[in-house]
């Protein structure tokens, strides 16, 4: 059997292996209820990593698709960039992708050694992806950290009131300063 046949037969197993070792990487209480809940609106991170997970899946395998590709990770990387994710864990997508495949294989003994080079540089080449799109999307976020910081909305918008920076120490101080005439 063919490595391009495997990877279409065995399409739903493979998915689902791959959704889940992707959902691992979250804390495990974010885990559990990212893998339980079904619903788009009460599980927006999950069902961001199924369905650009699925999408990519089904693109990868064709020509010139990249722009597909970019369109459909834009949303799952956004999401992992302004997480806690080191770069490393926020693209590592691809890579398990490659551990999942490579399970499937073996267990179907399937041993297409042209087949693994073309499947293993497409993964590569999302991996390069998804790594530039977390990229920009950390720029985004820190240029617009930055902007906050300039206009001054980042008192307010980190800390609340201005009147909350002072602590219950500094108010009785304030209070208790002698008047002089």
């Amino acid at each position: 059997m063919l490595l391009q046949e495997l990877l279409i037969e065995n399409k739903g197993e493979i998915l689902d292996a791959w959704v889940e070792q992707v959902l691992t990487t979250y804390p495990a209480d974010g885990a559990r209820i990212f893998k339980k809940e079904k619903d788009q609106f009460a599980n927006p991170v999950g069902f961001a990593v199924k369905s650009s997970l699925w999408e990519v899946y089904g693109l990868l395998f064709e020509k010139n698709e990249a722009e597909k590709i970019v369109a459909s990770l834009e949303q799952l990387v956004r999401i992992r960039a302004v997480q806690t994710f080191v770069p490393s864990e926020a693209v590592s997508m691809a890579y398990t992708l490659k551990k999942v495949v490579k399970a499937v294989c073996l267990k179907e003994k399937v041993a297409d050694l042209d087949g693994w080079h073309a499947f293993e540089e497409k993964a590569d080449i999302l991996a390069y992806t998804l790594f530039d799109l977390y990229a920009a999307s950390r720029e985004r976020l820190y240029q617009t950290r930055i902007a906050e910081i300039k206009s001054g909305n980042s008192i307010t918008t980190d800390r609340g009131c201005p009147s909350k920076l002072m602590d219950g120490n500094t108010a009785l101080k304030a209070e208790m300063k002698p008047i002089v005439v």
